[in-house]
């Protein structure tokens, strides 16, 4: 019988410490290097062919690596942990849940081309029938998640945009906490559409449908390296060593971009009349994020799949978001530390 305190149930979780649950996140990261490396070592096994290198294999966690800084991963895990620290949670598992939705298809889909599943093989290809309703079932989802949870975070904004105002009024003024969660009639309409979305593994599903589109690089790179590996002859444990590593880097990559994003949002909430400044930046710069994304996504619906070939939708459909995920990332680090060094020379000069 699950106790109350169990990891396995939401309210057992909620009740364990934050560092036991970060633990438990990194725990569960560790398992998937272990399975992917184990199942490499089998390509060391005596009379079986060694068509899956180590160098193969680094390729493979590599691209994991590189796929967990696509833009739409780090504007998904900023505007999701942005959410939840509004509704005055402390979530430690939203890249982690993230990233296992979509580390999920990617081992599946594994499975399959190790067993020569065509289906899957068909899907791969872009022009099929198949992989197009897989690409708006992952355009949709994306796109209309992002814009609903940027707008949902938008109230949030809006409710620190008035503190503001009332500290450059009142500098004095004693502010709680509190002060930041948004209220009233119009916040309550902005995050209704997202209401239900209140706990990390409701983030999970969202990771699934996300990833059905393979419509990254590295996503596709790492499944045909998959389906070569299979064609020439690799032993199956040994291929499917591949997409447990893809999976066990993005993993890795997602959820520490979670948790730096949640000590960030934190650190604005804990003193928001100081760092009120700080909190506006952070938030405005992951909702444009979410609504770049999200806007991208519904134009490519738009333009590709309804054939509504108008110039403007057109132009946002074709912009290249490749390494925009990296210069997120790079950007937010940035303005951490300066913030970080800034508070703290504030604090040696009282």
């Amino acid at each position: 019988m699950i106790n109350d305190r169990s990891l396995l149930t939401v309210a057992g979780r909620e009740a364990r410490p934050f560092r036991t649950r970060v633990t438990a996140s990194f725990a569960a990261i560790g398992g998937l290097h272990l399975i992917g490396l184990g199942l490499l070592a089998t390509s060391l096994l005596p009379g079986q062919p060694h068509v899956v290198t180590v160098s193969l294999a680094v390729l493979a966690y590599l691209r994991g690596l590189l796929h967990s800084f696509d833009f739409d991963h780090i504007s998904m895990i900023d505007n999701s942990t942005r959410k939840f620290i509004a509704e005055g949670r402390r979530p430690a598992s939203v890249g982690l849940a993230f990233s296992a939705g979509h580390s999920t298809v990617v081992i599946l889909t594994g499975f399959a081309l190790v067993l020569g599943i065509g289906v899957v093989q068909h899907a791969l290809d872009g022009e099929s029938r198949t992989a197009q309703v897989l690409g708006i079932i992952g355009l949709s989802v994306s796109g209309c998640y992002l814009l609903l949870v940027a707008i949902s975070n938008l109230a949030a904004f809006l409710t620190a945009l008035r503190l503001r105002r009332q500290l450059l009024r009142d500098p004095d003024l004693e502010v709680p906490p509190e002060a930041l969660t948004p209220r009233g009639p119009a916040a309550r309409i902005m995050t209704a559409p997202l209401r239900r979305v209140r706990h990390p593994h409701h983030i999970y599903g969202i990771g699934f449908l996300f990833s059905l589109g393979f419509d990254t690089s590295s996503q596709i790179g790492l499944l045909m390296l998959t389906g070569a590996a299979g064609l020439s002859g690799a032993a199956p444990l040994a291929t499917l060593s591949l997409p447990f590593l893809f999976a066990a880097a993005m993993t890795l990559g997602d959820t520490s971009n979670g948790l730096m994003m949640l000590k960030m949002y934190e650190t604005a909430a804990n003193n928001p009349a100081r760092k009120i400044n700080f909190n506006l930046l952070i938030t405005g710069i992951s909702i444009c994020s979410a609504l770049l994304v999200g806007v991208i996504a519904i134009s490519s619906i738009l333009s590709d799949v309804a054939g509504l070939h108008f110039s403007p939708i057109n132009a946002i459909a074709s912009i290249d978001t490749g390494n925009a995920g990296f210069v997120l990332a790079a950007g937010f680090a940035v303005i951490g530390i300066v913030a970080a060094l800034l508070w703290r020379r504030t604090r040696a000069a009282r």
